[in-house]
């Protein structure tokens, strides 16, 4: 026996008790949160009256002074919490408008220990969360008893809950206790794009409401009667009950209520549930209940509930198959379903989409049966992942999101014997658009389009992928047992992946260094080449569903115009879903009118440096059609054509926050154009006498350089754009600024406000010949013409007609005006020195727009424009310092084709349509027509689009 000397023992002593205290704070716990609470619905104001009793088990190592409390319906409180600005973010304004009668809150708070008031302090900046300050520090083992009143207005339906009319959707409602786990604290406010982290426990909820509601909630119901008189309900109840409300008022009218009537008398539902972390219940006079039971392979039965509205019935009639579809394929991939009940509840319009609470989930109208059947099976699967393995989908959303879609994506395959091909093809274009982020992201950081396309795709590809690399069969089992280890309780991802490795026995450190990294999987790579027809059946699913590198795509091609009159070809290209680095473009054609060939291609190679730079495209464009016609004394026809070659650089800088609605460009272009001109010549030397005018065709050729610098930001409230183009060419140099900015209305629409500025420079003296030779270059406040389309990027019907419709088009460039004044010798507001305007368009409310009533949705709007220019400001000119004009805009196709109508204007405007207009038509002349095709952008389809 060895004698210790007492200071070792005493060393020895510390170090087994720090030892000791090491190992039991790195063994797993977790809080228990039990709720009591009583509710009590008021559908005459749409608020709730409740109160709640708390049982807080603090498990953890530590002594709490405190408890952080979500209070998330004052995320409705007004338009500046976090949930109103990541709406905003992601392109929703509809609750930063909303009415204050739409916008809801919590308040009438007094937490309560032992009879002794909590204080309460607010959190620094969210207004959705506060920290209950206890009276008494709550010790590891320890447990107290909170209690509080409170009161709520429900808000409009604006993300997952709230109510339509009333329909009601009650989530995330009640006081809730943060989670408190090894990291800490997790107070976090409430958003639309991230979702829950909460403690498990037990529910005990009393619901009261007026008699005639259904309700649906999580867990069991505990009244039986209420069951009997739900399955009552559909077969003797509800149809004559209609009846009777439409009897009772008399009129046809009835027929579009939404709501029976309320009554006056109440009704008190419990629901309980064990091992939950959440709890949401809905309320609809409306709802038909849908019941079936389910036998598991264990010989467990539960019971599958469906409530859907009677204008949902076809597409809900196999609503309850479809949920026990869900359970069984689960729990065969998993564990058998944990719980006794399982239900569906068709949502109202304003809910888009599926949201998952415990036992229960609610899905917004669907279009088909098939998309009702997968996102039930969806919505269910999360009773594994997220109601059972409760991660913090705050932090790690693939956790929840992408393993549930994993086994979505099987389900689709085994179901439907498909693959998520669209999904594919949109996420691989992002990647390769280097517009992707890591599958690690947390959910608030994601962009809109990449927590769809990685938080959910991605990371089913990603394990996919794994299920490849260690066998199904291997795969299946490890996923077994993450679920059995980590059942009702908070994995991380360091557990899963332990899990994952002791189960299948490898090493998965490169296999999990994936999700902190962008761009596609190994087995998303894709070889070889295929050509297809566009006309060719079911070609857009193998457009979007095929394995090909390159998709070489071939279909006939068309256009028209006043001069080729008919054109008929075919058009070759490689462009496809996801895109390649290098693209091409070719679309070769006929021209039945000018018996010419015309066309257009485009070539284009992109890099990606991924540093300042997100982004470099090299392109060479060109095109070729007739621009003009001749028709000589003989009344033989000669058509002028024009061809141009464009080569140029784009550079698209990187934006440091991949949320960001900012698009910043640079690009050069350097326009080759040649044009057909006719020359005129006279010949006075003939036999017999006399003089002869000939006409030759001459090719005439120009270069311009182009720089423009781009400033664009699609966010949803004030978006604007700013651009500056310098253009530089023979004998001149051409500036200008022009700025777009947009005032959001409230209810829909806005007010887009143009500004405009330019100036003109002679490169050398200035000369009555460089006017001439410049004229079609100048700065033009009235709408310019074909002819002053200079670089022949805009489509024209006609470019150089000057009667009948075609001679109506405009561009909307430089003054932005709309009225023409192409018959003068020099137009009104053109000018070879500086330029100004102010364009202002809005659109007409609903309420009073006369097109409204038309079946067809056509936008109209207001325009009013006012510019001013060098030539009226210049010593002893007798011009008008300011011109101005106003009138109605249609607008077609995204303000693709544009209409209007001038209807006031100034005098010089005023006095040339009189003087050169006959005034039978002249309403109809004056009307004056765009279609702006080179400035179409994707972007207008889905602002988070800029590819």
């Amino acid at each position: 026996m060895i004698e210790i000397p007492p200071v070792r023992k005493i060393i020895l002593l510390l170090l087994i008790a720090h030892s000791s205290w090491l190992a039991a704070s790195s063994q797993y716990w977790q809080q228990q949160v039990n709720y009591l609470i009583d509710v009590t619905l008021h559908d005459k104001d749409n608020t709730l009256d409740a109160f709640e009793k708390i049982e807080y088990i603090n498990d953890s190592p530590d002594t709490l002074k405190f408890i952080w409390f979500h209070i998330w319906p004052n995320a409705y409180r007004n338009d500046k919490t976090a949930f109103s600005n990541q709406m905003l973010l992601n392109g929703n304004t509809k609750f930063y408008f909303a009415d204050k009668e739409q916008r809801g809150y919590i308040n009438r708070l007094d937490f309560k220990v032992n009879n002794a008031t909590c204080a309460i302090e607010d959190h620094p900046q969210y207004i959705d969360v506060i920290k209950v300050i206890l009276p008494e520090s709550l010790a590891p083992s320890q447990r107290v008893t909170l209690t509080t009143p409170f009161h709520e207005k429900l808000p409009y339906n604006f993300s997952r809950g709230g109510h339509e009319g009333q329909s009601y959707q009650v989530t995330q409602w009640y006081p809730k206790p943060a989670v408190y786990d090894k990291n800490g604290w997790h107070p976090m406010p409430y958003l639309e794009q991230g979702e829950y982290y909460s403690e498990f426990g037990t529910f005990d909820v009393r619901i009261t409401t007026p008699k005639n509601y259904v309700i649906a909630a999580t867990g069991e119901l505990q009244d039986e009667d209420e069951k009997r008189w739900l399955l009552a309900r559909n077969n003797f109840f509800w149809e004559p009950v209609k009846q009777k409300i439409k009897q009772k008022a008399g009129t046809v009218k009835t027929s579009v209520q939404k709501f029976p009537p309320s009554i006056a008398e109440t009704k008190t539902l419990r629901y309980t549930q064990n091992n939950i972390h959440d709890f949401a219940w809905f309320a609809d006079k409306r709802f038909i209940v849908n019941h079936d039971t389910c036998q598991l392979p264990s010989g467990k039965v539960i019971d599958v509930f469906t409530y859907y509205t009677p204008s949902e019935k076809e597409v809900w009639k196999n609503s309850v198959p479809y949920c026990k579809q869900a359970i069984r394929f689960h729990s065969a991939a998993l564990e058998e379903y944990p719980y006794n009940v399982v239900s569906a509840v068709q949502g109202p319009e304003s809910f888009g989409g599926g949201m998952e609470y415990p036992t229960i989930t609610l899905i917004s109208p669907t279009r088909s049966t098939r998309e009702l059947d997968l996102t039930i099976n969806h919505e269910i699967g999360h009773n594994w992942f997220y109601a059972v393995l409760a991660t913090n989908e705050r932090d790690h959303p693939w956790m929840d999101e992408g393993v549930n879609t994993f086994y979505d994506h099987r389900y689709l395959a085994e179901r439907y014997h498909q693959l998520p091909s669209e999904e594919r093809a949109l996420f691989e274009t992002f990647a390769k658009e280097k517009l992707d982020q890591p599958i690690a992201t947390t959910s608030e950081n994601f962009n809109m389009v990449d927590y769809e396309l990685v938080a959910y795709y991605k990371t089913s590809e990603w394990l996919r992928w794994l299920e490849g690399e260690v066998g199904k069969d291997a795969f299946d089992k490890a996923m077994k047992d993450y679920y059995d280890r980590w059942k009702f309780k908070h994995p991380q991802p360091e557990d899963f992946k332990k899990i994952l490795e002791e189960s299948t026995g490898r090493n998965l450190d490169s296999a999990f260094s994936f999700l902190n990294k962008k761009g596609t999987l190994e087995n998303e790579q894709r070889r070889g080449t295929k050509m297809d027809f566009l006309l060719r059946r079911k070609y857009f699913s193998r457009f979007l569903n095929n394995n090909y590198q390159d998709l070489i795509t071939i279909s006939p091609a068309m256009g028209m115009n006043s001069y080729d009159k008919f054109m008929l070809g075919a058009f070759v290209t490689n462009v496809k879903l996801p895109l390649n680095k290098f693209k091409f473009f070719v679309a070769p054609m006929y021209a039945f009118g000018s018996k010419s060939l015309t066309g257009t291609g485009k070539l284009d190679l992109s890099f990606y440096p991924e540093r300042i730079l997100r982004k470099v495209d090299l392109f060479l464009n060109g095109s070729a059609f007739s621009e003009n016609e001749y028709v000589d004394s003989a009344g033989k026809k000669a058509y002028l054509a024009f061809q141009k070659l464009v080569p140029g650089v784009r550079l698209t800088f990187k934006e440091k926050d991949p949320r960001s609605n900012l698009h910043r460009y640079l690009q050069w272009k350097t326009f080759f154009i040649a044009e057909d001109g006719l020359r005129f010549s006279r010949d006075t030397m003939m036999n017999p006498p006399g003089i002869v005018t000939t006409v030759r065709k001459i090719r005439e050729t120009t270069t311009l350089n182009q720089l423009l610098i781009v400033s664009e930001n699609f966010r949803a409230l004030y978006p604007y754009r700013g651009e500056i183009k310098l253009e530089e060419s023979k004998g001149f140099v051409r500036t200008a600024f022009t700025g777009n900015y947009f005032f959001n209305y409230p209810k829909s629409g806005g007010l887009n406000v143009r500004l405009f500025a330019g100036k003109f420079f002679y490169s050398g003296s200035k000369t009555i010949n460089k006017q001439f030779e410049t004229d079609r270059y100048h700065l033009n406040l009235t709408g310019p013409n074909g002819y002053e389309d200079y670089t022949y990027s805009d489509y024209f019907i006609g470019r150089n007609k000057f009667d009948g419709l075609p001679s109506q088009q405009i561009m909307i460039r430089d003054g932005g005006f709309k009225v023409r004044t192409d018959l003068l010798a020099s137009k009104v507001g053109k000018t070879d020195d500086w330029l100004a305007a102010l364009n202002f368009t809005s659109s007409v409310p609903p309420g009073i727009n006369p097109l409204s009533l038309l079946p067809i949705n056509i936008p109209l709007k207001v325009f009013f424009d006012v510019g001013t220019y060098a030539d009226a400001w210049k010593q002893n000119s007798e011009l008008d310092h300011f011109l101005f004009e106003g009138g109605l805009q249609v607008s077609l196709l995204g303000n693709t084709v544009n209409v209007y109508l001038p209807l006031i204007y100034s005098k010089p405007f005023k006095d040339y349509i009189q003087s050169t207009i006959e005034k039978k038509g002249r309403l109809w002349k004056t009307i004056s027509f765009s279609i702006d095709i080179s400035s179409f952008n994707l972007r207008k389809i889905d602002p988070h689009l800029s590819f």
